[in-house]
């Protein structure tokens, strides 16, 4: 590397540049649902199936705030705003107070659909017809909790019908969601208003992972040269460093860009991992290549780079391999984004590897040339020496209690759950969070479970018995914990059919079918299709949480027992797709534990030939594993899609340093030193480089503590915890452990 170095740079930065070109070229960010569905889950396919069969659409819910929802000038707002909001591209229906409509009798007394508001656009009503409009929708039972709050006049629900694109990965929805809130916010009578439904959630979810890139990118370049400036202590250093750097990072996405693979809220933590990483690993070397040239003066820097090599390529070898193998772990999952983050952070490690032993000598060779040059490192490293040195005795006491602690703090595992609220992987206080408390304050619902029924081909739709069977399973749906309403065509019927004063609902069913339109919850083609054989109902609910998901398919499932056998019911929608992903979520965490445990235990042994040294390393690279889970069960943070991924991960990192600190302890021995001065010169010497490195790892994932997705948000606060917590075991309680089993 050296006697070529500048070919080996040469080729370096083609590479760089080449991927940047190939990444930039092909940088997107998918926004498309279906990338978090798992793609062996068979109710997908009754999800794409129901999709199709009512033509791909989702309802988004706008509530809206006034002195009065009944005012003139709201009526007039409102009724202008919804045709604004018709005339959106992904929009294909629009409901609202001024949308409001029932049925009548006609001529010959057949039924019709009759508007409750028939004021033209931009009229502004007289007090008397906004009165008698009050008086129609309170006096209805269609609109109270669901256009209207039950007892307040100041809140009323905008709904629409949206597009649901599950596969499309253009942004169409955060584009949506801009046309919505431009188009609210310029009627005066409107004073607040917010915005609900899977829509609004996975189109704010991507645009935090478009902020997220900026604002990672950003803080980790900064981390790295300021980072990398305290840590090396040198200008030279921070070059190599940098270097390293881009020549990790950037290919690793040139790869990602080459295969068409888009980013998404998972896979912008990539370089973020990358950097964190590929720095440490370069830690590790440069602070061996001056601790050799400081230790013998006379050292050329070719010898003093050859000597690092022999000392550390084993270790750094290994190390790779355990860290690669940690995120290459996520690859069971059947969750694409999590696959993705496994496999790329496993390649980005390896690259970050051959970079270390290529760019590393090459620059180090041209920057350091022979001969004493000066530089910070002696005031840097100042302090550092003092610590190491008071670690390097033995400290028995501070051992047994820190072991104890972390005990204590695996206890938590017993209180570890899965559950995943999509509300809530927003900040406290963010737009999302303060919409969906609102709507619960007025005890209105936010989101919704499809029901869908597939009546036998033999079913006439227009049949009163079918009919009553069918109001029967929806009240007994109403009755499910968690359920504020039950929209149906059914129910709608048979409201309708009262307030009509028609004696038999069913004489109903053949008049909306070729109707068209019936009132604000859409028109007979939203409920069925088929001819009516089959139909879908909305189970309205507030937010709800995977958790709650699982057990109302429970109760739902003893209620399906109780309908006739050969109606076909099924339980689908976005929701419950999502909440799929939980039990699939705790497998992944499970196997990457178990996948990185297998894998140490027989790896370790052979890496230092010595099956004393491999469990001891076992034992504390799985410490920082047990106490990071038990935290998050103490303070009952749930596993979820992105901390699923902490469990093998957190291995692979904490088994690192233990690696490279067992690695010197063995060397000494062989040297003849005694167990206790083979620790003690373990902890002077690669000591110093396990802090850096661990330091820099800390500041590298805090740096995702800024991410609007709390996820992120944890995952970076609880990996860098793990991190630390291996650092104390590997300095603190690993020394004792090696004196007590007299290795």
């Amino acid at each position: 590397m050296i006697r070529w170095r500048l070919p080996v740079l040469a080729a370096w930065g083609a590479a760089i540049v080449t991927a940047l070109c190939v990444y930039l070229a092909n940088f997107q960010i998918d926004n498309s649902v279906s990338i978090w569905f798992l793609e062996d889950d068979p109710e997908l396919e009754t999800y794409r199936h129901q999709s199709a069969k009512f033509d791909g659409k989702e309802w988004t819910y706008i509530w809206l705030r006034g002195e009065s929802v009944f005012a003139p000038e709201f009526l007039r707002d409102l009724r202008l705003l919804g045709d604004e909001i018709k005339s959106f591209e992904s929009v294909s229906r629009v409901v609202s107070l001024t949308d409001a409509g029932g049925i009548g009798k006609g001529e010959f007394g057949l039924p019709e659909y009759v508007e409750l508001y028939a004021l033209q656009a931009g009229d502004l009503p007289n007090e008397n017809q906004a009165r008698e409009h009050r008086e129609k929708v309170r006096g209805s039972p269609l609109y109270i909790g669901r256009l209207v709050p039950r007892n307040d006049d100041h809140f009323t629900i905008l709904a629409l019908q949206n597009a649901n694109r599950i596969d499309a990965k253009n942004p169409y929805r955060i584009q949506l969601m801009d046309q919505l809130r431009t188009a609210v916010s310029s009627y005066p009578a409107i004073q607040n208003f917010g915005i609900a439904g899977t829509a609004v959630i996975n189109s704010e979810l991507n645009r935090a992972a478009k902020r997220d890139m900026l604002i990672y990118y950003g803080l980790i370049a900064a981390f790295v040269l300021v980072g990398g400036w305290l840590a090396t202590g040198s200008l030279r250093d921070l070059i190599v460093l940098s270097a390293v750097v881009t020549g990790t990072v950037a290919p690793t996405l040139g790869i990602l860009g080459a295969l068409d693979l888009p980013f998404n809220l998972m896979t912008v933590m990539l370089p973020t991992l990358l950097v964190t990483v590929s720095v440490s690993y370069l830690i590790h070397f440069i602070s061996e290549f001056h601790t050799i040239r400081e230790s013998e003066k006379r050292i050329e820097t070719a010898s003093a780079i050859a000597s690092t090599f022999r000392q550390l390529l084993r270790p750094g070898l290994w190390t790779t391999v355990t860290t690669a193998i940690g995120f290459a772990s996520l690859t069971v999952s059947p969750v694409a984004p999590i696959r993705h983050v496994g496999f790329f952070a496993a390649t980005g490690i390896g690259i970050a590897w051959f970079s270390t032993v290529t760019i590393a000598p090459a620059l180090l060779s041209l920057l350091w040339p022979n001969g004493r040059l000066k530089d910070r490192r002696a005031a840097v490293n100042a302090g550092g020496n003092r610590i190491l040195e008071w670690l390097s005795q033995p400290r028995p006491l501070l051992a047994a209690a820190l072991s104890v602690t972390m005990l204590v703090g695996a206890g938590g595992l017993l209180q570890l759950e899965a559950d995943t609220n999509y509300v809530n992987f927003f900040r406290p206080g963010s737009d999302v969070r303060q919409d969906y408390e609102q709507l619960e304050k007025i005890d209105m619902p936010s989101s919704y479970l499809t029901v869908t029924v597939q009546f036998p081909e033999q079913t006439l739709f227009a049949d009163q018995s079918r009919h009553e069977a069918m109001r029967s399973f929806e009240q007994s749906l109403l009755s499910l914990p968690g359920v504020m309403d039950v929209q149906s065509i059914d129910g709608l019927v048979e409201q309708l059919a009262s307030e009509a004063g028609i004696e038999k609902a069913s004489a109903l069913y053949k008049a909306l079918l070729g109707m068209g339109r019936t009132n604000q919850l859409g028109g007979a083609d939203e409920f069925l299709t088929d001819n009516g054989k089959l139909v879908q109902l909305r189970a309205m609910t507030a937010a709800m949480s995977t958790r709650d998901i699982n057990t109302f398919r429970v109760d739902f499932d003893e209620l399906v027992k109780a309908q006739p056998e050969e109606w076909k019911i099924a339980l689908t929608g976005t929701n419950v797709l999502w909440a799929n992903m939980d039990a699939h979520v705790v497998r992944t965490q499970l196997l990457s534990i178990g996948i990185m445990a297998v894998v140490l235990v027989a790896l370790l042994p052979l890496v230092f030939r010595s099956l004393t040294l491999g469990l001891l390393g076992f034992l504390v690279s799985f410490v920082p594993v047990l106490c990071t889970l038990g935290l998050m069960g103490w303070i009952g943070l749930p596993v979820n899609i992105a901390t699923c991924i902490l469990g093998g991960v957190v291995m692979g990192l904490a088994v690192d340093d233990t690696i490279y600190f067992l690695a010197r302890v063995s060397q000494g021995r062989n040297l003849g030193l005694s167990i206790g001065e083979a620790a003690g010169q373990a902890t002077r010497t690669t000591g110093r480089a396990m802090i850096k490195t661990s330091l820099i790892l800390t500041g590298g994932f805090l740096t995702m503590t800024v991410s609007d997705f709390m996820p992120s948000v944890y995952f970076g606060m609880f990996f860098a915890f793990s991190i630390l917590v291996a650092l104390l075991a590997d300095l603190i309680i690993l020394p004792v452990l090696l004196r007590v089993v007299k290795w």
